[in-house]
């Protein structure tokens, strides 16, 4: 796979987004990629976050980590050329619907108001939440952060999880995990909840930090705009193939090391390879 371009950066109102790109893949699946109406014509465009290791993020001026690669894999598999643009959370599922972009290299919770605005491929993980807090101030469960303030990415449909979860919580939203990160180095806040990969990420990459048990929090899938159908069943054809054939428990091992199964995806592929 070869690196072809970088630092083509793209206006969203305050932010700028970094599109960066892959060389062509040979099709694995025989698809015809003229007939799925992407934005670009022979390429898939996947808006993803630069700051969600090891999910998703950047690492020598290129984008890396497993939702990267899963996506790079389904790409392949449909005769496209990916390409990547990193921007923030919250824009990820209206810019998909309006034909910004093709899909996302990221697990978007499937939530009901979400479906009303796009399509989504089977489940690529079942999504699980921690809460991370400091080991000097530690937040052993999400009942221990009642009356407390807790950092969350603006747009999560985490915030609603965790609301129900405790009611007394303050939520207070950054637009990134960064944001979040230093907020709760800093002491603005006592806790930040997300997704268990990304808290894994923290974890390791900050001693000082610690997680609660995880909580499930639903199906995490891969957005598409709801008048692509061609591309949504391409797509879940070569999910569908990477989870028989080992790629995905190869990839999901590569950026997980330890970590075991995926909690519930053999549940929901009973053709699941580990």
């Amino acid at each position: 796979m070869s690196f072809s371009r970088y630092s083509k950066f793209l206006a969203m109102g305050f932010l700028s987004t970094l599109a960066v790109s892959f060389g062509s893949a040979a099709s694995a699946a025989g698809t015809n990629a003229a007939e799925l109406h992407t934005v670009e014509k022979g390429q898939i465009l996947y808006a993803f976050r630069a700051d969600d290791k090891p999910v998703s993020f950047i690492k020598d001026d290129k984008p890396a980590g497993f939702m990267v690669d899963l996506t790079t894999e389904i790409a392949k598999r449909i005769n496209l050329k990916p390409e990547y643009v990193a921007t923030d959370f919250s824009s990820m599922v209206p810019s998909i619907s309006s034909h910004r972009y093709d899909s996302a290299a990221f697990a978007v919770l499937v939530t009901p108001p979400r479906e009303k605005v796009v399509n989504f491929t089977t489940p690529v993980n079942f999504a699980q939440a921690r809460l991370v807090s400091l080991k000097k101030a530690p937040l052993q469960t999400v009942k221990n952060a009642g009356g407390k303030t807790v950092a969350i990415t603006v747009g999560s449909a985490l915030i609603p999880v965790l609301q129900k979860l405790e009611p007394t919580i303050s939520v207070r939203t950054f637009p990134n995990i960064a944001a979040s990160t230093a907020a709760l180095k800093t002491g603005q806040v006592s806790g930040l909840f997300t997704g268990f990969e990304a808290s894994s990420g923290l974890l390791k990459r900050n001693p000082d930090f610690m997680a609660s048990e995880s909580v499930m929090s639903g199906k995490g899938a891969l957005p598409v705009a709801k008048d692509r159908p061609a591309l949504l069943k391409a797509m879940n054809t070569a999910l569908g193939d990477i989870i028989a054939d080992g790629t995905y428990m190869k990839l999901y091992s590569k950026w997980y090391p330890g970590e075991g199964e995926p909690a519930g995806m053999a549940q929901e592929y009973p053709n699941f390879k580990k």
